[in-house]
C-alpha cells in the first residue's frame, strides 16, 4: 500500500522532481517504508511505499519493467497476482521481487488495459508508457483506492489525496462553492467533482489517457444488479453452496500478506461472517472490537466477545471516552484524503490508531450492505411503495408524505406528478432515493444565506445515477447500483482508506470480491432483501449462509455501525468546543454564511440528516484549516 504523485508536461519540459517530492512528502504515512521520484520524459512520478509483499528494498517504486519501456507508481494490493503470474506463463524465479507491482508490469505489457480486468484487489496506479508518451492514470473498480487529479492547458498533476494534489503550485486551493451544496446535502461529493475548485477525483472503475493530445477519461468497469433468469429457477440451497465458495475464497485472498494480518470486528453478521469463513478454513485472526464508555478507556482483552470466542481467535476491545471522541476529532478529520460527514470514521481511526501495533493488514465487513442488500431496505421497499399507492389521493391529504419521502427542490406538486408518472420500478428514481435522507432544503437555504434556485441541482448527481441504470433493472437494482456509487464509494471507501493510511495501515474488504460481487449481482431480489419489512429480511444469501455457522444472536442483531455516539449527546457536553470548530473556520463561513444561524438549533435538532451534515461541516472546518484551504 502506498502513496502516489505525479506531474505530466503537456508542452515545455520542466523540471518538476523538487514539486513532485513536495507532494510525496504530505503523503508519507501513507507509506513510510521507501521513498522515490522518477522523471522520465513529460512525466514526474513520485511514490511513498508501505511495504506488504516482499518487505526488501526489491519492492522500490516507481518500478520500471525489465525491458525499460514501463514505469508504474502503484498504490494497492493485487490478491490474485499469484494467479495472473500463471495465467502469464511467468515462473517465480523469472522475476527480480515477489511484489504485486512487478506483476501489474508484466500484466500491462500482455494486454495493455484490459490487464484491469484481470486483477481482483484495491488500486490506484500511474503507469507510463515511455515508447508512446503516454501516461495512464487507473482506479479499482469501486474506488477503495484515492485518486485526484487537476489539469490546464500546460499540466496533468495527479495524487493520491488532495493535501498532496495541492502542494503543486498551480493547483487551486479554494473550495468550490457548487460542490459545496452536494457536500451540504449529502455529506460527502461525488466523483468526477471534488470539493475544490477545479480538482476532480477519477471515479472508481475508470481509466484516463494523457498524451500529448490531451486527457480521454472512461470507465472500464461498470457495476450492474441485474437478476438473471436462470437464477430465478435456482433453489436457496445450490445459491448458498455457491457463495460459500465464493466467499472463503475471497475472505482468504485478503491474507495474501508478508506483514500480521487482523480483523475489525463489530457485533454484527458482515465482519462475523469474515471472521467464521476464514476459521472454518484453518486461518484464525486477531479481532479487534470497540465500544463506547463512561469510565477509562484503552485496549484490552474483550470478555464480551460476540463469537464467544469459539473459533481459538484472540479478541481485543478498544474503550472510548467522550472525551477521547473530541479530543482526537482533530487529527482524525485532518488526516482524511478529502473531507466527509460521518461519525464512523472517528471511530474507525481511533480503533486502527490503537491496533496498529498489532498488526499492518486489517479486513472488514465495509462493502457488505451496499452488495448484499443490508441496512433498511426491506422497510424502504415497502414504504415506498406504500407512498407510491397512495399519492394519487387528494393533495391536501398527502402533501406532508410527498415532501418527506420525495425529494427534491421542485414544489411538492410536481414531485408527486412525477412519481405517479413512471412504473413502480423506478419509483426509487422517481423519489431520488437514498439510504441516508438527503439534507432538507430549507436548512441547506439556511446556511447558504439565500434561496435554492433550480440550478443549483440540489439532487442533481442522484438523477444523473438514476438514469445510468439499465432498463431491466428492478426498484432494489436501482436503489442498490446507486448507493454503491454514492454512500459505499464517496463515503465509506472514502474515509477507510484515509483513517487506515493515516496510521500507515492496509484496510481490505472481502466483500468487494470481483468474483463474489459479480455473483450477488446477479442473485434475484428474493435472495437479497425482501418485499416485506423486518431486519432479518436484509442481506438474505448471507443469512441463509449464516444458518448454522454463526450465533443465531449474531445474525438476529440490529444493523449497527461502530457506536461511535451521536453529535446530540456530544453537543450538550462539549457544544461551546464543536461549534467553534467550525464557526473559527474561515473557509466554512465564506462558503456557508448562514452557518452561525444554523447552529442555533437545541442539540436535540441534529439527529438524521441534521447529524450528517453537522458532521460534515466539523470536518470541512478541521481539514480546510489544516491544509491552508480556503
Amino acid at each position: 500500500m502506498c502513496g502516489i504523485a505525479g506531474v505530466y508536461r503537456f508542452r515545455e519540459g520542466a523540471d518538476d522532481r523538487s514539486i513532485v517530492g513536495e507532494m510525496i512528502a504530505r503523503l508519507e504515512r501513507r507509506g513510510p517504508d521507501d521513498q522515490g521520484v522518477e522523471q522520465d520524459g513529460p512525466l514526474t512520478v513520485g511514490n511513498r511505499r508501505l511495504a506488504i509483499l516482499d518487505l526488501s528494498t526489491a519492492g522500490h517504486q516507481p518500478m520500471r519493467s525489465a525491458d525499460g519501456r514501463y514505469l508504474v507508481s502503484f498504490n494497492g494490493e493485487i490478491y490474485n497476482h499469484d494467479d495472473i503470474r500463471r495465467e502469464l506463463g511467468i515462473e517465480s524465479s523469472d522475476l527480480r521481487s515477489t511484489t504485486d507491482t512487478e506483476i501489474v508490469l508484466h500484466a500491462w505489457a500482455r494486454w495493455g488495459p484490459d490487464a484491469l480486468h484481470h486483477m481482483v484487489g484495491q488500486w490506484a496506479m500511474a503507469l507510463f508508457d515511455s515508447r508512446e508518451s503516454r501516461l495512464w492514470l487507473a482506479r479499482d473498480r469501486f474506488g477503495e483506492k484515492p485518486l485526484y487529479y487537476y489539469h490546464d492547458s500546460n499540466t496533468l498533476s495527479f495524487a493520491s489525496s488532495l493535501p498532496a494534489l495541492v502542494e503543486a503550485p498551480w493547483v487551486p486551493r479554494e473550495l468550490d462553492s457548487e460542490t459545496l451544496v452536494e457536500y451540504a446535502t449529502l455529506r460527502y461529493v461525488v466523483s468526477p467533482r471534488t470539493v475544490i475548485s477545479g480538482v476532480r477525483k477519477l471515479p472508481g472503475g475508470h481509466i484516463l489517457s494523457v498524451s500529448k493530445d490531451g486527457i480521454n477519461e472512461q470507465r472500464w468497469y461498470t457495476p450492474h444488479f441485474n437478476t438473471l433468469a436462470k437464477m430465478e429457477k435456482r433453489s436457496p440451497s445450490s445459491l448458498v453452496e455457491e457463495f460459500d465458495a465464493l466467499f472463503a475464497r475471497a475472505s482468504t485472498r485478503c491474507l495474501v500478506s508478508d506483514v500480521p494480518v487482523a480483523l475489525l470486528l463489530s457485533d454484527g453478521i458482515d465482519s462475523n461472517s469474515i471472521r467464521a469463513v476464514l476459521s472454518g478454513h484453518g486461518r484464525q485472526v486477531r479481532s479487534f472490537t470497540y465500544t463506547l464508555t463512561d469510565s477509562s478507556s484503552g485496549l484490552s482483552a474483550n470478555d464480551a466477545d460476540p463469537a464467544g470466542g469459539t473459533d481459538g481467535s484472540v479478541a481485543m476491545d478498544l474503550r472510548v471516552t467522550a472525551t477521547d471522541r473530541v479530543r482526537q476529532m482533530v487529527p482524525a478529520f485532518e488526516s482524511f484524503t478529502e473531507p466527509v460527514g460521518d461519525g464512523a470514521a472517528l471511530a474507525t481511526w481511533l480503533l486502527i490508531r490503537n491496533a496498529r501495533e498489532h498488526a499492518t493488514v486489517f479486513l472488514c465487513g465495509h462493502g457488505g450492505d451496499e452488495i448484499l442488500g443490508g441496512y433498511r431496505l426491506s422497510q424502504d421497499r415497502f414504504r415506498l411503495a406504500l407512498v407510491r399507492s397512495i399519492v394519487g389521493l387528494p393533495l391536501p391529504l398527502v402533501r406532508r408524505l410527498v415532501d418527506r419521502f420525495v425529494h427534491g427542490n421542485e414544489s411538492v406538486e410536481h414531485r408527486r406528478r412525477a412519481l405517479l408518472s413512471v412504473p413502480p420500478k423506478r419509483t426509487p428514481e422517481a423519489t431520488r432515493y437514498l439510504i441516508h435522507r438527503p439534507l432538507p432544503v430549507e436548512d441547506l437555504e439556511t446556511l447558504l444565506h439565500r434561496p435554492l434556485a433550480p440550478a443549483d441541482g440540489y439532487v442533481a448527481t442522484i438523477d444523473r445515477l438514476y438514469a445510468e441504470c439499465l432498463d431491466s433493472a428492478t426498484d432494489l437494482d436501482r436503489m442498490q447500483k446507486v448507493m454503491v456509487h454514492t454512500f459505499l464509494s464517496e463515503n465509506i471507501l472514502s474515509f477507510a482508506d484515509s483513517v487506515a493510511m493515516d496510521s500507515s495501515a492496509e484496510l481490505r474488504m472481502p466483500f468487494l470480491d470481483r468474483d463474489l460481487v459479480e455473483f450477488v449481482m446477479s442473485l434475484p431480489s428474493h435472495a437479497r432483501v425482501s418485499r416485506w419489512p423486518g431486519r432479518a429480511n436484509t442481506k438474505l444469501i448471507l443469512r441463509w449462509w449464516s444458518d448454522g455457522r454463526l450465533p443465531a444472536a449474531i445474525v438476529s442483531q440490529r444493523k449497527r455501525a461502530f457506536p461511535f455516539g451521536n453529535l446530540p449527546e456530544l453537543l450538550s457536553q462539549h457544544g461551546g468546543l464543536l461549534r467553534d470548530r467550525i464557526l473559527g473556520s474561515v473557509a466554512v463561513r465564506r462558503v456557508f454564511p448562514g452557518v452561525e444561524k444554523w447552529l442555533e438549533q437545541d442539540p436535540i435538532y441534529y439527529r438524521g440528516p441534521w447529524e450528517g451534515t453537522l458532521w460534515a461541516l466539523l470536518s470541512l472546518g478541521i481539514w480546510c484549516d489544516r491544509h491552508g484551504i480556503s
